[in-house]
């Protein structure tokens, strides 16, 4: 029978497993926000005592938990559910209403440094509850689709840009021009994206940044790297996954070089993009008579290559041979020359095929992020609303996970599925 491993910690189990009347409460045990919090709660007040910080803290991520997609929809989820108007420490006669609810949010963008930082605390703990932890890493980007309409001559949203991408990797309907087939296809937005760099094998977040929509994912990269602070001992990752958009010598450079780790990216094949003579699109280099040659491991910095005619895998048509040697001819590439063509984890091989599958995972994440934690309709205007509320849904995913930790009930959300 086919095993199917499911990640470490399963967001989709815990929705369907765990009492809607726990989650909240287990989402809040793993948040560790006292210092944001603190520093809310230290801002001076005017005019009459308003309501309590940790209350309305509270009720935005219930808010979150419970799909609520606006600060109107928290105070409707407040008002018919006793249970999360108890936890957030509300009576009947003292629930915030919307303007209140909207200036504790505008409180918490004035704090994204604060909140950034909580963000980060959070994924330190994780790498402490989960034995390897960030060392296959993949990246991505998705959409975040304005509140505001992209097609008047004034949105109101003023952040905001139209972006494009592969109408197969988002799920929408392709926007197709018969006029000009290159944007056959495409999928196109009015908002923002969310760039995301995730833990391959438990499927939680560990670093992001929000752009406009027309943000090429490939300039990114450094900046979610730097962002995960991945050049510490405890967080070296050994590999990064991304697709064929990340693709430049830059980020190839980078992640080898900077960060010492194995940038498993597909090569984009375009015609010319072969150098004859040396290698094909690619990067597995060619002998003299046109042929492949045949990846034999790596020796230190080196990657080395053997003839096809004598390992068996190719017919050699010239007539006399490379070398008389029986072991037949051998090439060894300098990673660091051109880590792009040549990577530490060649394309042809098992192990970067093994390790490109993992890719799926970061479409995985982003989808719970949409169906579950209400980035798929986002109620706020301007890219630092759609940052803090992006970080709230990435606050309560990775609070899931450590609250479901801490009550020692990951088995109840680690599943086989035969």
């Amino acid at each position: 029978m086919h095993i199917i491993q499911r990640p470490l910690f399963d967001f989709d189990k815990f929705i369907v497993l765990v009492k809607e009347e726990e989650r909240l409460v287990i989402v809040l045990e793993g948040l560790d926000v006292e210092k944001l919090l603190a520093a809310l709660e230290r801002e001076r007040w005017t005019g009459r005592k308003g309501h309590s910080i940790r209350g309305m803290w509270a009720a935005l991520i219930a808010g979150v938990v419970h799909q609520s997609p606006s600060v109107a929809g928290v105070v409707r989820l407040l008002k018919r559910n006793k249970a999360v108007r108890e936890v957030c420490g509300f009576a009947m006669d003292e629930i915030p209403d919307e303007d209140a609810l909207g200036r504790f949010l505008r409180k918490l963008v004035r704090h994204e440094k604060e909140l950034e930082e909580c963000f980060e605390s959070m994924v330190e703990r994780l790498r402490q509850l989960f034995p390897g932890f960030g060392q296959k890493l993949v990246g991505d980007s998705t959409d975040i689709v304005a509140w505001s309409n992209g097609h008047r001559h004034q949105p109101s949203d003023w952040d905001a840009r139209w972006g494009a991408k592969k109408a197969s990797h988002q799920g929408g309907k392709a926007e197709s021009n018969k006029k000009d087939e290159k944007k056959e296809g495409l999928y196109y937005w009015f908002g923002y994206k969310l760039h995301l760099l995730i833990d391959a094998l438990t499927e939680l977040p560990v670093s992001f940044v929000v752009t406009p929509a027309n943000v090429a994912d490939t300039v990114e990269l450094p900046t979610l790297m730097e962002k995960a602070k991945l050049k510490r001992p405890e967080a070296k990752p050994e590999a990064l996954i991304l697709d064929k958009g990340y693709d430049s010598q830059n980020n190839n450079d980078v992640v080898y070089k900077e960060y010492k780790a194995a940038p498993i990216i597909p090569i984009r094949e375009r015609e010319g993009a072969q150098l004859e003579g040396i290698c094909n699109a690619k990067g597995t280099p060619t002998c003299g008579c046109g042929l492949e040659m045949v990846y034999w491991g790596r020796d230190g910095n080196y990657l080395k290559y053997r003839c096809p005619d004598v390992l068996g895998r190719a017919k050699c048509k010239d007539l006399s041979p490379c070398t008389p040697s029986a072991y037949g001819y051998v090439l060894k590439l300098p990673i660091a020359d051109d880590v792009r063509r040549h990577p530490p984890v060649p394309r042809e091989t098992k192990k970067w095929e093994r390790l490109y599958k993992l890719r799926t995972s970061i479409e995985r994440v982003n989808g719970r992020l949409k169906d579950f934690l209400g980035l798929r309709r986002i109620t706020v205007r301007g890219i630092a609303k759609v940052t803090v509320r992006s970080l709230l849904s990435l606050l309560v995913m990775v609070a899931t996970a450590i609250g479901m930790a801490q009550r020692g009930r990951l088995k109840e959300v680690r599943t086989l599925v035969g």
